[in-house]
């Protein structure tokens, strides 16, 4: 619970001892393998699931198979809330990556946070940042040039990633195949490779098997058009 506890504390005055209740409520531990299903479309899901470790996507397909990831998942993200209000599921969720979730009862989870208003505040801010993360998908896809979107993504899950731990590294751990960065950015795999190459020719950004070294932040922000105050984490410092 930690990564969630951590992430949540960015939104509202909230710590441990607030989450107590959460934590102690019954709940099961589930492992994925990448690429296996957790949630599909029409699904009616009366579970909240927390990520704990690994990456997830949520994602919609066409008719003809092709796919479009709406946004990452990671450690500390809590879904699906439209559990709480016995509705179908719109979209699809399956893991990016080897995943483990802990497993609450959507009813028991609304109790908890009930009794908890300072949580039910934070968890409300998570809302509200899953809403920009989507509003700037939107911009991202259907207004911005190759180099924009791959940059944009790039700072963008480094600082949510960095919501997890309170500090913000130049470095991102990106254990997902170019395939699926393809998927959320409407670009080929092609066209995502030499993009990278371009950033790392404008010696913005350094790869190897782990992840991507952010080089120059102020300069790749700029050629993005990169703002973080969508994401609502103020706290970051370096």
């Amino acid at each position: 619970m930690n990564p969630l506890i951590k992430r949540v504390a960015h939104y509202a005055d909230v710590g441990p001892k607030h989450f107590e209740g959460l934590i102690n409520l019954p709940h099961k531990i589930e492992v994925r393998k990448a690429g296996q299903e957790i949630v599909s479309e029409g699904d009616v899901v009366d579970f909240v699931f927390i990520i704990q470790s690994g990456w997830a996507i949520r994602f919609d397909l066409l008719d003809d198979g092709r796919r479009q990831i709406l946004n990452f998942m990671l450690p500390g993200d809590c879904f699906d809330m439209m559990s709480l209000t016995n509705a179908k599921s719109d979209h699809n969720v399956s893991a990016a990556t080897d995943l483990t979730l802990r497993r609450l009862k959507a009813s028991d989870f609304l109790t908890a946070i009930k009794q908890e208003p300072a949580l039910a505040t934070a968890f409300w801010w998570v809302a509200v940042q899953e809403e920009s993360i989507l509003r700037e998908q939107i911009i991202r896809v259907g207004r911005r040039s190759a180099k924009e979107r791959v940059g944009h993504l790039i700072l963008e899950l480094n600082r949510r990633m960095a919501a997890t731990t309170g500090k913000l590294e130049n470095f991102l751990y990106l254990p997902v195949p170019q395939s699926l960065l393809a998927d959320a950015l409407g670009l080929s795999v092609v066209h995502i490779s030499r993009t990278l190459t371009k950033l790392k020719a404008d010696q913005l950004i350094s790869t190897d098997h782990n992840g991507i070294q952010i080089l120059d932040r102020p300069r790749l922000e700029k050629i993005s058009n990169f703002d973080s105050q969508y994401l609502h984490l103020e706290k970051l410092t370096f």
